[in-house]
């Protein structure tokens, strides 16, 4: 073996070592989240998917609570205004897969999965018709779900949808590139983790998810780093079907035949994309909001839960 070829060895050796390293350390990093005494497990297909259930049974319609699909997300996102709606409602909040304390498995995470989830876990779990209410990238496979089967479905709240463009966006080379160096085992993880930092996912919270700065608070970014490294990063299979387009889907031709009662709840910034779902289906309403950003039902959530209740 000739000089280049040795010191080329030792140095991909070292660096290897050395994103072993990383990954070690932000894995031992992660605060230990005591699980809710409420917690449930639900075992669907071949995955724990972790849920919980609040309020008492009566005759109000029960409500679903779906976050937004992305690794620092989980059912934690209803923490502000759970409780309350919980006294007026019989709640469900579920972490989806790929997310928050439900498995993670290295998997390519498509739409219609989390469609079928949807429909599954009515249909085993809550067993009666129900009204969901949505967050962000999660308003794809709600509405695809209510399209599918209608009947298990009473209104939808949706929380900043995500556009129809972003929702069209093809699965092209680059995309699938990306997710398939996301999988390589420490190689993935280590980009994953470089992305996923505490200061990263704190930036995210105030300059994309918030609107005020001063509103993000440690124990939201806490939850969320918790999330996206819990069960040893594997959040970064779902960040890459995300990056790959496999969780979009094309809902403009379901929005039409959708008969459910459907609002949409969302910031300014968002006026556009709402519009242009109403443009599909009429009798879509819209509320708009303001001082807020991607998550309202943590930055300003007594708005959003009066939002709620006066559609419910």
């Amino acid at each position: 073996m000739n000089k280049f070829a040795k010191k080329l060895l030792k140095y991909i050796t070292i660096s290897y070592a050395g994103m072993y390293a990383f990954n070690k350390f932000i894995e031992e990093s992660i605060t230990p989240q005591l699980p809710s005494k409420n917690n449930i497990t639900y075992y669907w297909k071949d995955m724990n998917i972790q849920y919980r259930v609040k309020g008492e049974k009566n005759t109000s319609t029960p409500l679903l609570l779906i976050h937004n699909l992305y690794p620092t997300s989980s059912k934690e996102e209803w923490y502000r205004i759970d409780d309350k709606l919980s006294k007026k409602y019989k709640i469900y909040e579920l972490d989806l897969p790929g997310c928050g304390q439900s498995d993670k498995p290295n998997c390519t995470y498509v739409n219609y999965m989390y469609v079928q989830l949807v429909q599954d876990f009515i249909k085993e779990i809550i067993k009666e018709k129900t009204n969901i209410c949505a967050s962000a990238l999660s308003s794809s496979f709600t509405i695809m779900a209510a399209r599918m089967n209608p009947d298990s479905i009473d209104k939808i709240i949706i929380i900043n949808p995500t556009s129809m463009e972003e929702l069209v966006a093809p699965v092209t080379k680059l995309n699938q590139l990306k997710k398939r160096f996301l999988n390589i085992p420490t190689i993935g993880e280590f980009i994953y983790n470089c992305r996923m930092t505490k200061t990263a996912i704190t930036d995210d919270y105030k300059y994309v998810y918030f609107y005020h700065h001063r509103n993000v608070s440690s124990k939201i970014t806490d939850i969320a780093y918790f999330n996206a490294h819990y069960k040893k990063s594997s959040g970064r299979h779902l960040l890459g079907s995300i990056l790959g387009n496999y969780t979009n889907i094309n809902i403009i031709h379901a929005l039409p035949f959708i008969q459910n009662e459907i609002h949409l709840i969302g910031s300014g910034e968002y006026r556009n994309i709402m519009s242009e779902y109403k443009k599909y289906n009429s009798k879509i309403q819209i509320d708009y909001i303001s001082n807020c950003r991607l998550l309202p039902q943590l930055e300003i959530p007594e708005t959003i839960e009066n939002k709620i209740v006066s559609i419910l």
